[in-house]
C-alpha cells in the first residue's frame, strides 16, 4: 500500500508542477509590483528607496553564491574518480 502511496504523491507532484511554477512566479510578480506602490515609512538604508532594490540584491546574491560555490567548493567536494581495477 505504501508503493501506491507514493506513486500517488509523485503523480500529483509531476502532474501540477507547472502550475505551481506559474502560480509562484505570478505570486513573485505582484510582490514586486506593490513594492512600486507601498514604499517603506522610514528607509533604514539608502536603497530602500528604490523600488524592487531587495529583489534585484536577492537574486544577484543567491546567483553569485551558486556561482561561486560550484567553482570554489565542488572540486574540494567532488575528488578523482577511484578506479577500482576491474
Amino acid at each position: 500500500m505504501s508503493n501506491s502511496f507514493g506513486n500517488w504523491f509523485e503523480t500529483q507532484r509531476t502532474k501540477n508542477l507547472t502550475m505551481w511554477k506559474r502560480a509562484f512566479a505570478i505570486f513573485l510578480v505582484v510582490l514586486l509590483a506593490l513594492n512600486f506602490f507601498i514604499h517603506p515609512h522610514h528607509p533604514e538604508y539608502h536603497y530602500d528607496i528604490y523600488p524592487g532594490f531587495w529583489a534585484l540584491f536577492g537574486l544577484g546574491v543567491s546567483v553569485a553564491m551558486v556561482f561561486l560555490m560550484k567553482v570554489l567548493l565542488q572540486p574540494f567536494l567532488v575528488g578523482p574518480e577511484e578506479d577500482d581495477g576491474n
